[in-house]
């Protein structure tokens, strides 16, 4: 898949593993196979989970990234993590659309230096997005 990049919306397609940078946030998608434990995504800062209420990963997901209500990225990831680093300091608001959950969740975080924090969304499983 490649990245694309659109207008001030900032839309990337994110490749799985591949990290890309829009308006100086670096992200990447990640979270299957043995590609998720790489070294190098203990560096970012921001982890976000997309699970259901069972346990599962969920993926693919649509990504908006905002601060002060400015979208600063937007990525569609077929995995169920997606990592966030170089965004200024500040708060920040995610919010993770489904189609197999057929909703969306948000989590607020705020960027700064330090380990790593993972912020987990979850969604209803299949059977219960059913009903």
């Amino acid at each position: 898949m490649a990245i694309g990049i659109v207008g001030a919306a900032t839309a990337a397609f994110a490749a799985q593993d591949d990290p890309f940078t829009v308006n100086g946030v670096t992200a990447v998608c990640t979270g299957v196979g043995s590609s998720k434990d790489k070294t190098e995504w203990a560096s970012y800062p921001v982890k976000i989970v997309l699970a259901n209420s069972a346990g599962e990963n969920v993926a693919p997901a649509h990504y908006t990234v905002t601060r002060s209500g400015q979208t600063v990225l937007e990525a569609d990831c077929d995995a169920p993590w997606i990592l966030i680093k170089g965004a200024a300091p500040g708060n920040y608001a995610t919010t993770a659309s489904t189609a197999e959950a057929g909703r969306s969740n948000s989590v607020t975080f705020t960027a700064a230096n330090g380990p790593q924090k993972e912020l987990t969304l979850m969604f209803p499983t299949r059977q219960q997005a059913a009903r």
